[in-house]
C-alpha cells in the first residue's frame, strides 16, 4: 500500500511518500522544509502483532541518524544497545513529520465513540531529531474523527480517518492526497 500526505503548515511544507506493509512495517521518504532549510528524512518503522512499535531508523541526508528499539519488557534503547530511561513507559512513537504514527496509536487503542485514552509516547523532531517522552490524550469523537492533545503543551487538533484508521485529514498540519 502506497500512501502520500503533503504537509499544511506553510512554516514546515512536506512531501511524503509512505510504503506501508499492513500492519508491520512502514517505509517513508519526506522532504520538507523547517525554519526555512530544507531536510529528507527517510525512516523506517517496525510494529509488533498487538500495534506496538518495535524499532524505528530515521537517516537524514546531512548524515544525521536515529535509530530506536522497544523491548518486550517496553524499555528502550538506542541504535548501539545502550537504555534509555528518560522513555521508561512510552508505548508510542510520535514523529513529527508524519501523521502516520498517529495513526498507529489510533488502531491500537481501539476507542469508541466518546472514549478517550492517555499514553505516553517519544514525541521526535524532525529534522533535529531531539526527542523526549510526551503524555497525549486521543478521544473518538466520530466513526471517522479523533481529537489529538499534546498534554504537555496544550496543543489540540482534530484528525479525519479511513476506515483502516489512517489519517486524511489533520488540520493545519497534514492532508492525505488521493
Amino acid at each position: 500500500m502506497h500512501l502520500v500526505w503533503r504537509g499544511l503548515n506553510p512554516q514546515r511544507p512536506s512531501l511524503e511518500h509512505l510504503r506501508l506493509m499492513p500492519w508491520a512495517s512502514a517505509k517513508a521518504a519526506v522532504i520538507g522544509l523547517a525554519e526555512g532549510q530544507p531536510y529528507t528524512l527517510q525512516y523506517e518503522l517496525e510494529v509488533d502483532r498487538a500495534g506496538f512499535p518495535l524499532d524505528l531508523r530515521c537517516d537524514l541526508t546531512d548524515g544525521r541518524h536515529l535509530g530506536l528499539a522497544r523491548t518486550k519488557h517496553g524499555e528502550w534503547t538506542d541504535a548501539e544497545g545502550r537504555l534509555l530511561p528518560d522513555l521508561h513507559g512510552c508505548t508510542d512513537i510520535d514523529l513529527r513529520a508524519t501523521p502516520f504514527t498517529n495513526t498507529l496509536s489510533l488502531r491500537r487503542l481501539g476507542l469508541r465513540v466518546g472514549e478517550n485514552r492517555e499514553l505516553l509516547a517519544v514525541w521526535i523532531d524532525v529534522p533535529s531529531l531531539v526527542l523526549r517522552p510526551t503524555r497525549q490524550r486521543y478521544t473518538r469523537t466520530g466513526e471517522d474523527t479523533y481529537h489529538y492533545e499534546n498534554l504537555e503543551t496544550g496543543y489540540g487538533n482534530d484528525l479525519a480517518v479511513d476506515a483502516e484508521g489512517l489519517v486524511i485529514l489533520y488540520p493545519q498540519a497534514f492532508k492525505r492526497l488521493p
